[in-house]
């Protein structure tokens, strides 16, 4: 998919300024997708779809496996989570609390 330069010049002639919302709708109309467009500083998640995800993650026996396994590799020298013990060790807190 591509446009040329004759239609890209064609689609935006006369405009001494192209605006963002004008090459959204060349988009949308040459290549048939609808497009939104979203900030880079805003988070992905709200802190309420962050919690929820946290919460199904933690409660699956695979990933409580996986830290267990961690936390035996760690205490016998192995480590394989974090170079940080405090990471490690509040991460275990938070998963026990759950």
């Amino acid at each position: 998919m591509s446009i040329s330069k004759e239609q890209l010049e064609q689609s935006f002639r006369g405009k001494a300024y192209v605006e963002l919302k004008d090459l959204v709708q060349l988009i949308e109309d040459n290549f048939g997708f609808n497009v939104t467009l979203q900030r880079k500083d805003e988070p992905a998640f709200t802190d309420e779809q962050k919690k929820r995800m946290t919460s199904v993650i933690f409660k699956d026996e695979d990933v409580l496996s996986q830290l267990r396994q961690a936390k035996y590799d760690r205490e016998n020298g192995i480590s394989t989570y974090s170079d940080s013990e405090e990471e490690f060790a509040q991460l275990l807190k938070e998963v026990q609390n759950d």
